[in-house]
């Protein structure tokens, strides 16, 4: 589509994605095995056939290999990257032995494997709470301040001024979260409490199902509560700001724009856009007084829904107020949004497996490269907040109980800890093959599923 990044923008932003990702993942696996004593043969960011590396002086082979879609430690005693034993083990000196990863104890081999996925995860949050740290928290109460047509909310009883404090028993903190909640359960009912004039209600609400299209023509079934909840109270200013130039104040509520009454922010968009190098008149209320102020609008550009830029009307207003976040905090909301993020992954599984979301919806590497190289043209922020989603999608997966993957070991040693010895080393082979034929349908059927999504095929 116009407006989408070219091929070599995506196989780049895929390749800035993908590879520092798995090798912080690999790392993880690598620091904590050398931290107790385990030699590591081989590092390799990709698989297949070697196309660079070096040796170093503990014997571990560095390299990137063919395939970037992934990436190993083999430490000694392993057979293969998977890490299955490897039988010649007994020939080893008692010193080489020591080195081994099978030689370790329980705990240190379960510690080394967690060890990947745990950096994948502290990745994240420092991500997020990096951003929190530079850009504070946006702070907006879930007021309701108007209603779509047909709004599920307003035929389930909610009113203007009700303010949503929980979604399905779990508290919201703020209008931003609202849309997240319930975008994962289209046509699902839902209870969802709200406090009205020091009460709280609990209504079950019947979402409805949009179809959801972003700039670059990507598509989505979400669920819609069909509120507005950004009172249009000013929260601050963008740069150069004309609002602020005419005298507009944080705090001050917008109540008309040339003389059109409105009740929420997101009505002021609308009013204003058209408005490009024109005075507009906007009345605020500040305290008991209504003030109307003389804006002139500057022009600026935004991408409309099919990618290309357009000329917008701006006055400089945001909604919502921004507060300062210290160090400790940042990493606790970092840790908050990294576990909703990873919630919402199970989530999504869930539905696909009860059939409340098609499988078409899974993606593979194509639909990452696609994402990656279309966050890539949003601007830095855009892009490494990508690259945290991702991250965080990479501790999920390497954590579910399939042999091959790192949870599929941790099960192998919860069995070891129940049964007070290890599975044979024979089962052990069969389940890691058994799991990596099965990761391997799994890459061929997602990798189906991205190029049908293609618009080349009709997607």
């Amino acid at each position: 589509m116009t407006g989408s990044p070219g091929i070599l923008t995506t196989i780049f932003a895929f390749l800035l994605v993908l590879g520092p990702l798995v090798l912080i993942h690999e790392l993880g696996h690598y620091l904590v095995g050398r931290l107790f004593g385990v030699k590591a043969d081989a590092f390799s960011i990709g698989f297949g056939k070697e196309l660079a590396g070096w040796t170093d002086k503990r014997g571990t082979r560095w390299k990137l290999s063919a395939l970037p879609l992934g990436g190993y430690v083999q430490f000694a005693g392993d057979m293969n990257p998977t890490s299955a034993p490897n039988p010649d083990d007994a020939r080893l000196s008692p010193r080489e032995r020591s080195q081994t990863f099978h030689s370790k104890p329980l705990w240190q081999r379960a510690l080394i494997v967690f060890a990947g996925p745990l950096t994948n995860l502290l990745l994240c949050v420092a991500i997020f709470a990096g951003f929190f740290s530079i850009y504070g928290r946006v702070v907006n109460d879930a007021e309701i301040s108007g209603f779509a047509d047909n709004s599920p909310a307003q035929a389930a009883g909610m009113q203007v001024g009700d303010r949503i404090i929980a979604i399905d028993g779990d508290k919201v903190d703020g209008a931003a979260e609202v849309p997240a909640r319930v975008a994962y359960f289209p046509g699902k009912t839902l209870p969802i409490a709200v406090e009205r004039e020091g009460r709280t209600i609990t209504l079950p609400v019947k979402l409805t199902t949009q179809e959801f299209s972003d700039q670059f023509g990507n598509k989505a079934k979400i669920g819609d509560l069909g509120v507005r909840m950004m009172p249009p109270v000013v929260g601050g200013f963008y740069g150069d700001s004309p609002a602020e130039a005419a005298g507009l104040e944080v705090g001050d509520r917008i109540v008309a724009v040339n003389g059109t009454a409105i009740t929420s922010f997101e009505d002021i968009p609308d009013l204003i856009r058209p408005q490009a190098g024109r005075t507009v008149d906007l009345s605020v209320r500040r305290g008991n007084d209504v003030r109307t102020f003389a804006v002139k609008v500057t022009e600026g550009s935004v991408p409309d829904a099919q990618g290309k830029m357009q000329k917008v009307g701006q006055i400089g207003v945001r909604a919502g107020r921004f507060e300062d976040v210290g160090p400790i905090s940042a990493v606790a909301l970092g840790f908050e949004q990294s576990w909703r993020a990873m919630a919402n992954m199970v989530t999504g599984i869930t539905q696909i497996f009860t059939g409340d979301r098609s499988v078409r919806e899974l993606g593979g590497p194509i639909k990452i490269a696609q994402y990656s190289g279309q966050s890539f043209t949003l601007g830095w922020e855009a892009f490494v907040e990508f690259a945290a989603l991702i991250s965080i999608n990479l501790a999920f997966i390497n954590l579910l109980p399939i042999p091959g993957l790192d949870g599929g070991h941790l099960a192998f040693y919860a069995a070891e800890l129940v049964r007070r010895r290890p599975l044979g080393v024979r089962s052990q082979e069969w389940a890691i093959r058994t799991g990596v034929a099965l990761v391997l349908a799994l890459m061929v059927f997602v990798t189906v599923n991205d190029l049908a999504s293609l618009p080349i095929f009709g997607g």
